[in-house]
C-alpha cells in the first residue's frame, strides 16, 4: 500500500496518462475522461497521502532514479513544504479540471497538456537537481503555451506570442546561469551548492547567480517586466488563466524558495522588487475595469507579497514563520484567486460594469464577496494571519517601509476589488444587461468555485489555529452569524421580523460569554455594546421585508462589538475590530441607495485598520507583545516606539471615529444607509473607536511626549466638534444633518479623553453612553418620520409635532440632553468637560467649547423646528402622516428611559465609571484632591454651564437682532426662522472659506488614480516593449546586485 502512495507514482501517472490519451483518442473515446481524471486523482490523492504521512513525522521522500546518486541521477524530495505546496497545486488543477471540462474535453491535447503541465509543476517543487528544474521549467512551458492556444482568438495568440518571447528568454538566462555553476562547482545536486563551505564567490559565481535570480524572478512577473504576462490574463480562458496564475506560479515560487540560501547577498534586492511589485501592480489595477486582467494585477501583486515575506524572513532568520506567513499567502492566494477566475469565467462579462446579474444569484453573490474579502487579506482566510504575522515580525525587526508598502498595497487591491463587488451589487437594473446564462450555472459548474471557498473557510481556521491556538473563539460571530444564514436558507418563508429577533437574541444570549473574567473598560464597554446594540437593534423590527441574507450579517457584526470589548490580546481585538468593518460593510450594500457610498466607508475603515495594524506591530516591538493588559497597564518611563504606537493607533481610532479631516466617509454613509442601520452606525458602532482610543491612551500616558500628544488630541476633538457642528446647521436633510452631529458630539469624547486623567475619563466614558442614548432616539426618531412621511427633507416636513406626539416627545428630550440643558445629563457632562479644561488652563479649548455649545443649539433647534414645530410648506401636506410603528417608539421610549436614569441618579453610576479605569491611574489623578462623587455632589456644576448657556443665547439673540435689521420683512409662515439660522451660522469666521475635506480627499484620490494611468502607459502592447522591458530587467538586477 505504502508503494502505491509513493511519490515517484505521481510521474509515472503523469507520463502514463499523457501516452494513453493519443492512443484511446484513436481507439477508444469514451474513456478518454476516466484515464484523465483516474490519473489526475491519483496524482493529487498521493501528494495528499505523502504529504500527511511526513507531517506525522516520517522522514522525507528521497527518490534516486537509475540507481545512481546525485547529481548524476534524478533526485526528488517530498517533505513537509514540498507535500504542502504538491497537495495545494494538485488540489487547485483538479477543481481547475473540472472546471475547465467543458473546453478540455473539445481537444484531447489539451488533456495531455494539462495533464503534462501538472506533472511538471510537481517536478518543479520536488526536485533537487539544478538542470532538472530546468527541464521540468521547460516542460510547464510547453504545456502552458498549448493551453494558451485554446483561445484561437487573435488577441489570444498574440498574448501567448509574447509569453512565449518572454519565457524564451527567462529559461536562456537559466540554463546559461545553470552552467556557469556547474564550471564554478562542478555540480549541479542543489543540496551540495547549499552546503558549499565557503559561498560562492568571485565574477563568475556572481554573475551565475544573479541570472538564475533574474531569470526566476521573471517567471514571477515582477514589474515592470510583466506585461506580457498580463495579456494572457486578460486574453486566455480564464481556467487557463487560473492554471497559470496559481499553478505554474507556485511552482517558480518554490523553486525561489529552495534556492533561496544562495541568494544570501541579495535578499533586500528581492524583497524590494516583491514590494515594487505589489504597490505598483495594485496602483495600476484601480484603472481596470477589464475583469481579467484586473485579477491579472492582482496575481503578480499577490506574488510580489510573498516574494517580499519571503525574502524578509530569510534575512532576519525566521524560518519558524514561513509555514504560516509564506504557506499562508500563497496558498490564500492559490485559492483565492483560482475562484475569482472561474467565477469570471462563469459570469462571462468583460467589464466589472457588466456584472449586475450575479446579483440575482445569492449563492453566487456570496461565493464571489467570500473570494473577494479572501483575496483582500480579510479575517478569517489565511491570508490575513499571515499578514498580522508578517507585519508583526517586521515591526520587530525595524523594517519599517515594508510596513507601509504592504498596508498601501493590501488597500489600494482592496479598493478595486470590492468596487467591483459594490459595482456588482448596486448596478442599475436597466442597464441593458440580459440575465446570466442559468442552464449553465447548474451545480456542477458552481461546485469548484464552491469548493474553493469551503477550503478556505477550513484554511483560514487552521491558519488561526496556528497563529493564535487560544483565540479561535474569536470566530464565534462568524459562526452564529452562519447558523441564521444556514436557518434562513432551510426556511426560505421565514418573515423578516423573526429573522430580525433571532438576529437580536443572539447578543444578550450569546454576548455575556464573550466576556470571559473582564473587569474595568472592557466591561464597561462590553456591556455597553450588547445592552445599546440590543435596543437601538430593535428599530429593525419596524421592517417587514425578509432582507435575505441581512439578518445573518446582523448578529455576526452585533456579536462582534463584545467580542472587541472581551478580547484579550492584539490579535482578538484587531480580529473582532474587522468582523465589525465587514460586517458594516456588507451591510451597507444591502441598502439599496448607498451605492458608490459603501466604498468610501470601507476604504476609510481599512485605513483605520492598517494603521491600527501597524501601531500594534510598533507596541509588540516595544517588546509588550500582544497582551491587551499589558497594553493597558501604566508604567513609568516611555520609548520612541510606545509615542509610534499610541500615534499611529489613535489616527485609527480617529479615522474611525470621523474626527475632522477624516469624517468625509460619514455623512454619506449615515444619510443613504437604511434606517434603522443608521442608529446602529451612530449609536453603537461609532463607539468601537472610542474603546480603542482608550486603549491607546495608556501608551500615550507612558510616553514621554504624553502632554504634546494629549493636547493636540484635545485640538482634534473639539475641531471635530465645532467645524461639524457648524457643517450641521446647513444640511437640508435630517439624517445627514444628524450625521454632521453624531461626529460633532463625538469630539467632546475625544476632548474628554485628551485630558489624560481619571476625571477626564470619567467624563469620556459619561459622555460616550449619553451620546449612546441620544443617537439611538434621534435616528430611530428620524426613521419613524421619513417612513410616516416619506421622506426627511427639511423642506418636504413640519408640523408633524402634533400628528407624530411620542417622537416628538422623545426627540424633545434627546434634544435637551444633547443641548447640554438642565437638568438633562449632558448638562452634567460638559459641565464637567469645560470645568476641567479650565483647570488644566486650556482656556482656548474651553471657549471653543462655549462657542460648539452655542452653535449646537443652533441646529439643535432647526432640526426640530423644520420637523415639528415649523409650517408645512405645503396647506396640506402631511395629512396623512400618523405615529410611528411600536417598533420604532419601544426602542425610543427605552433609551429616554435610560436618558432619564443617567439624569436622575448620576452619583451611583460614576461609581463603576470610576472604577472602570485602571485604579493606579485613578488613584495617582484626582480633581482638587477629592474624589470624583464628591466632586459631583459638592460643587455646584450652574455656575459654568449656566454662563455657557446665557453666553450662548445672548451671542445668538444679538446676532439675530443684527441679521433681522438688515433682511426683508418675513414671509410670515415661519420659514424664515430656518432662513435667518442658516445667515447666522454664515457669520461664523472662515466657514465657507476653508477648503472641504471632501474636495481635499477627492484630489488625493484624482491624483492616485492619475498615477495609476500614467504607470499603466508602460503597458502599450507592444510586444518588443515587453521584451526590452524583460531585459533591461534582468540588466539592473545584475548591476543593483553587483558588489
Amino acid at each position: 500500500m505504502s508503494a502505491l502512495f509513493h511519490p515517484l507514482n505521481i510521474y509515472i501517472l503523469g507520463l502514463g496518462g499523457g501516452f494513453l490519451i493519443p492512443l484511446l483518442y484513436r481507439v477508444a473515446k469514451r474513456w478518454l475522461a476516466p484515464v484523465f481524471f483516474l490519473a489526475l486523482t491519483g496524482i493529487t490523492l498521493i501528494s495528499a497521502v505523502a504529504f500527511i504521512r511526513v507531517l506525522g513525522g516520517a522522514p522525507p521522500f528521497e527518490v534516486i532514479t537509475a540507481g545512481i546518486a546525485p547529481p548524476v541521477s534524478i533526485s526528488l524530495r517530498l517533505g513537509v513544504a514540498e507535500g504542502f505546496f504538491c497537495v495545494s497545486v494538485n488540489v487547485v488543477s483538479l477543481l481547475g479540471a473540472l472546471h475547465l471540462w467543458p473546453r478540455l474535453r473539445e481537444h484531447y491535447g489539451a488533456l495531455l497538456l494539462y495533464l503534462i503541465g501538472v506533472m511538471g509543476i510537481n517536478g518543479m517543487i520536488m526536485t533537487r537537481d539544478l538542470f532538472n528544474l530546468f527541464v521540468f521549467l521547460e516542460i510547464v512551458s510547453i504545456a502552458t503555451y498549448g493551453l494558451l492556444g485554446l483561445a484561437g482568438t487573435t488577441r489570444s495568440l498574440s498574448a501567448t506570442f509574447k509569453y512565449i518571447v518572454a519565457t524564451v528568454i527567462a529559461s536562456t538566462f537559466f540554463l546559461l546561469a545553470t552552467a556557469l555553476v556547474y564550471f564554478v562547482t562542478g555540480t549541479l545536486f542543489i543540496d551540495e551548492l547549499l552546503q558549499l563551505p565557503q559561498p560562492l564567490s568571485g565574477p563568475i559565481a556572481t554573475t551565475a547567480l544573479l541570472l538564475l535570480l533574474a531569470a526566476i524572478l521573471i517567471e514571477l512577473k515582477p514589474f515592470p517586466a510583466n506585461g506580457w504576462g498580463l495579456d494572457v490574463y486578460e486574453t486566455a480562458p480564464g481556467g487557463i488563466a487560473a492554471f497559470v496564475s496559481v499553478g505554474v506560479s507556485a511552482g517558480v515560487f518554490f523553486s525561489l524558495y529552495k534556492l533561496l540560501p544562495l541568494f544570501g547577498p541579495w535578499l533586500d534586492l528581492i524583497a524590494l522588487s516583491g514590494g515594487l511589485t505589489f504597490v505598483a501592480s495594485n496602483l495600476i489595477g484601480l484603472r481596470q475595469i477589464r475583469v481579467r486582467r484586473m485579477l491579472g494585477y492582482s496575481s503578480v501583486g499577490q506574488l510580489g507579497l510573498a516574494t517580499l515575506a519571503l525574502a524578509l524572513l530569510e534575512k532576519t532568520g525566521a524560518p519558524q514563520l514561513m509555514p504560516l506567513v509564506v504557506g499562508g499567502l500563497i496558498l490564500n492566494h492559490l485559492l483565492a484567486k483560482a475562484g475569482l477566475f472561474w467565477l469570471a469565467d462563469l459570469v462571462d462579462r468583460q467589464s466589472i460594469s457588466g456584472w449586475s446579474p450575479i446579483a440575482r444569484s445569492r449563492l453566487l453573490l456570496f461565493l464571489f464577496g467570500a473570494l473577494v474579502v479572501a483575496i483582500s487579506g480579510l479575517p478569517p482566510f489565511p491570508g490575513f494571519w499571515a499578514k498580522w504575522t508578517l507585519v508583526l515580525h517586521l515591526s520587530s525587526a525595524g523594517y519599517v517601509w515594508t510596513i507601509a508598502a504592504i498596508a498601501i498595497g493590501s488597500l489600494l487591491e482592496a479598493a478595486y476589488m470590492f468596487r467591483w463587488f459594490g459595482r456588482s451589487v448596486h448596478a442599475p437594473a436597466n442597464n441593458g444587461l440580459s440575465g446570466v446564462d442559468l442552464p449553465r450555472l447548474d451545480w456542477r459548474a458552481i461546485a469548484p468555485v464552491t469548493t474553493i471557498v469551503v477550503l478556505l473557510a477550513l484554511a483560514g481556521l487552521l491558519a488561526a489555529f496556528i497563529a493564535a491556538p487560544g483565540s479561535l473563539w474569536i470566530v464565534t460571530p462568524l459562526i452564529a452569524g452562519g447558523m441564521l444564514a444556514l436557518v434562513e436558507a432551510l426556511w426560505p418563508g421565514l418573515p423578516g421580523r423573526a429573522k430580525a429577533a433571532l438576529a437580536l437574541i443572539a447578543l444578550p444570549a450569546i454576548g455575556p460569554f464573550l466576556l470571559p473574567e473582564m473587569q474595568g473598560l472592557p466591561l464597561l464597554f462590553g456591556v455597553l455594546f450588547i445592552a445599546g446594540g440590543f435596543v437601538v437593534g430593535l428599530g429593525a423590527l419596524y421592517r417587514s421585508e425578509t432582507r435575505t441574507g441581512y439578518y445573518p450579517l446582523l448578529a455576526a457584526m452585533l456579536l462582534a462589538l463584545p467580542a472587541l470589548a472581551g478580547a484579550s490580546t492584539t490579535l482578538e481585538f484587531f480580529v473582532a475590530w474587522e468582523f465589525v468593518t465587514l460586517g458594516s460593510y456588507f451591510l451597507l450594500a444591502h441598502g439599496r441607495q448607498t451605492g458608490s457610498q459603501t466604498l468610501r466607508y470601507l476604504l476609510f475603515s481599512l485605513a483605520a485598520a492598517f494603521f491600527l495594524l501597524a501601531g500594534f506591530g510598533q507596541f509588540n516591538a516595544t517588546g509588550g507583545g500582544v497582551d491587551l493588559a499589558t497594553l493597558r497597564s501604566v508604567l513609568d518611563g516611555g520609548s520612541v516606539q510606545a509615542t509610534a504606537a499610541f500615534v499611529l493607533i489613535a489616527i485609527g481610532c480617529l479615522i474611525k471615529a470621523g474626527a475632522l479631516g477624516v469624517h468625509v466617509w460619514v455623512p454619506g454613509t449615515y444619510a443613504l444607509a437604511d434606517d434603522d442601520l443608521s442608529a446602529l452606525l451612530s449609536a453603537v458602532i461609532s463607539k468601537v473607536a472610542i474603546f480603542g482610543l482608550l486603549t491607546a491612551a495608556y501608551l500615550a500616558i507612558r510616553s514621554q511626549s504624553g502632554p504634546d500628544l494629549s493636547i493636540l488630541l484635545a485640538w482634534i476633538g473639539m475641531a471635530t466638534t465645532l467645524v461639524c457642528g457648524v457643517q450641521a446647521l446647513f444640511q437640508r436633510d435630517a439624517k445627514r444633518l444628524l450625521a454632521y452631529s453624531s461626529i460633532s458630539q463625538l469630539g467632546y469624547i475625544v476632548t474628554a479623553i485628551a485630558l489624560m486623567d481619571h476625571i477626564g475619563w470619567v467624563t469620556a466614558l459619561y459622555l460616550t453612553a449619553s451620546h449612546l442614548l441620544v443617537k439611538g432616539v434621534l435616528f430611530l426618531a428620524v426613521a419613524g418620520v421619513i417612513l410616516r412621511a416619506g421622506t426627511g427633507v427639511f423642506t418636504s416636513l413640519g408640523g408633524l409635532g402634533a400628528r407624530m406626539p411620542v417622537t416628538f416627545a422623545a426627540v424633545l428630550v434627546a434634544l435637551v440632553a444633547m443641548a447640554g440643558l438642565p437638568p438633562l445629563t449632558g448638562f452634567g457632562s460638559k459641565w464637567l468637560l469645560i470645568g476641567t479644561l479650565l483647570d488644566k488652563q486650556w482656556y482656548l479649548l474651553a471657549a471653543a467649547g462655549f462657542l460648539a455649545t452655542f452653535v449646537g443649539f443652533l441646529y439643535m433647534i432647526r432640526l426640530a423646528w423644520s420637523v415639528f414645530l415649523g409650517p408645512r410648506e405645503q396647506k396640506n401636506a402631511n395629512h396623512h402622516v400618523r405615529e410611528a410603528p411600536a417598533a420604532l417608539l419601544v426602542p425610543q421610549l427605552l433609551l429616554v428611559v435610560g436618558i432619564l436614569v443617567l439624569t436622575l441618579y448620576p452619583s451611583p453610576l460614576f461609581g463603576p465609571l470610576s472604577q472602570a479605569i485602571d485604579p493606579a491611574f485613578a488613584s495617582s489623578l484626582v480633581w482638587q484632591g477629592m474624589p470624583l462623587r464628591e466632586i459631583y455632589d459638592s460643587l455646584d456644576p450652574l455656575p459654568v454651564m449656566g454662563a455657557a448657556v446665557v453666553l450662548s443665547l445672548l451671542a445668538a439673540g444679538v446676532l439675530a437682532l443684527v441679521l433681522r435689521a438688515q433682511a426683508p420683512k418675513p414671509a410670515g409662515d415661519g420659514r424664515d426662522v430656518v432662513a435667518s439660522l442658516a445667515a447666522l451660522a454664515r457669520t461664523i469666521p472662515l466657514v465657507h472659506r476653508l477648503p472641504t475635506a471632501t474636495a481635499a480627499w477627492t484630489g488625493v484620490a484624482g491624483v492616485t488614480v492619475a498615477a495609476a494611468g500614467r504607470l499603466r502607459l508602460i503597458y502599450n502592447g507592444n510586444a518588443q516593449t515587453y521584451e526590452l522591458l524583460v531585459i533591461l530587467y534582468i540588466v539592473a538586477i545584475h548591476f543593483l546586485g553587483w558588489p
